[in-house]
């Protein structure tokens, strides 16, 4: 079963700019979590040195200001007076916690409680308080903590903005070194989905990276056992069905030379089985024989009209019958079967689409062969529906439908396998097309223009 995670990121390259750039945001949140901690704690120092150093500039100032001062009203420092709104605010108290002198913009009333000297924090202040020995006033430098909170935002800001740009620079990055780091991937993946029962080549892991080196070795060391044991299974088939061609040839003469001098009823019904069986067994052998050959690939190296060869095949076929108009060829005036194909390959394929059709169809019915310009060559009989769960398995080796003609279950396995190497397809369909009954094999032959193809395993 698919893990989750997979079906959400299929691709290795995926997952790897989704994983990256999440680590690397992550990490440079984080970074920009810690300095912003930092820059905190510093500008926190910062700011209360220059509050204290703030104090300790006003007080002289406001120690002349309230001894040349006789009112008992608390008032802002003369030279302090412009206006504008200070950063800091002040208040200066006696000994009895009266305030003798403030700014302008500080508040009536003592800030919040009496702090002693040194630095306190109360609600929205930051404060710092110091005392005049000599004349027992104390004075309170006051700094809100907004403005510290805001030039701590301000740089968390200054670090997190330029996230929003990285971002999609760090997925371009990281997408370019991983196409280029998964080319090696990509191109094995390649040659092996390019490897099939017709193209068992060696991979080449000339250039194949460290990693990669061990996975490539071992399938091009499978392939070659595979081709090994492909050739040899085709070699022993083709091997034992041309040695048994000539036994067989034999076998069958002399059986219908019996036939011919059994004067014994029963004695010719045995033979004519004997013959029948041998007949049987003898197309096996040629069925073989096809199905090696077209296994080990048959290839065409330019454009031909295949309309000779198939005029050829439905000739030959139609003379095995006893009725030989039993085969129609709907062939329309100067048609044109141009295709990459093999001529003998097609001619297989034919051949065997045809005695399919008369072998599976109905005893007396007719079979038409028709082509039609688009690269299409239709074979049609007549008989009785084929199921659509066993239509979908006959292209399958020794799958046979429900008739009850003899057949070895490989002529429609040959015809797609000899489509599937030239780029074409094999097409069936019971009813046929415009039927209420009967069987239809469609073949569509590759454009000419395209090369041939090998099937994938």
């Amino acid at each position: 079963m698919m893990a989750k995670g997979s079906r959400i990121f299929p691709s290795i390259t995926a997952r790897l700019i989704v994983g990256l750039t999440l680590g690397t945001t992550l990490l440079w949140c984080g970074a920009t979590a810690y300095s912003t901690y930092v820059s905190r704690h510093e500008l926190n120092e910062a700011f209360d040195r220059a509050l204290e150093e703030a104090a300790r500039r006003i007080l002289p100032l406001a120690l002349d200001d309230v001894l040349g001062h006789e009112t008992d009203d608390g008032h802002a420092i003369q030279h302090f007076i412009d206006g504008s709104r200070e950063y800091f605010s002040y208040q200066l108290r006696d000994s009895t916690g009266r305030i003798v002198l403030r700014a302008h913009d500080a508040p009536l009333e003592p800030f919040a409680g009496t702090p002693d000297p040194g630095f306190a924090t109360h609600g929205r202040y930051r404060l710092f308080t110091n005392t005049d020995d000599a004349t027992g006033l104390t004075i309170t430098v006051a700094e809100t903590t907004r403005g510290r909170q805001d030039a701590i935002l301000g740089a968390a800001k200054a670090m997190l903005w330029p996230l929003v740009l990285l971002i999609p620079l760090n997925i371009l990055a990281i997408w370019l070194a991983v196409r280029s780091a998964m080319r090696p991937v990509s191109r094995l993946s390649r040659d092996i989905a390019e490897r099939g029962a017709s193209n068992l080549t060696p991979l080449d892991i000339s250039d194949q990276p460290r990693e990669l080196r061990p996975i490539a070795v071992a399938i091009a060391r499978l392939m070659g056992r595979l081709r090994a044991a492909l050739d040899a299974e085709r070699a022993f088939a083709a091997n034992s069905a041309h040695e048994l061609r000539t036994p067989i040839a034999g076998a069958l003469a002399q059986t219908q030379r019996l036939i011919a001098e059994a004067s014994d009823p029963r004695d010719r019904r045995r033979a004519r089985e004997l013959e029948g069986a041998l007949k049987r067994l003898s197309a096996l052998a040629e069925k073989l024989m096809q199905i090696s050959r077209v296994d080990a690939g048959l290839s065409a190296d330019e454009c031909v009209n295949l309309i000779p060869a198939l005029d050829l095949v439905v000739a030959d076929c139609a003379k095995t019958l006893d009725d030989p108009g039993r085969i129609r060829y709907d062939k329309p005036s100067g048609a044109k079967l141009v295709a990459r194909v093999d001529m003998d390959a097609f001619a297989i394929a034919v051949r065997n689409l045809i005695d399919n059709a008369i072998n599976h169809g109905a005893p007396e019915g007719q079979v038409v062969v028709g082509v039609e310009p688009v690269r299409v060559v239709r074979v049609v009989n007549k008989g009785p529906i084929v199921p659509p769960e066993a239509l979908a398995k006959l292209k399958e080796r020794f799958m046979r439908g429900e008739s009850r003609s003899a057949g070895s279950g490989l002529g429609l396995a040959i015809v797609e396998t000899i489509v599937a190497q030239t780029g074409g397809t094999l097409e069936l369909f019971s009813p046929a097309p415009g039927e209420t009954d009967g069987f239809e094999a469609r073949l569509t032959l590759s454009p000419a223009q395209l090369p041939a193809r090998a099937p994938h395993l």
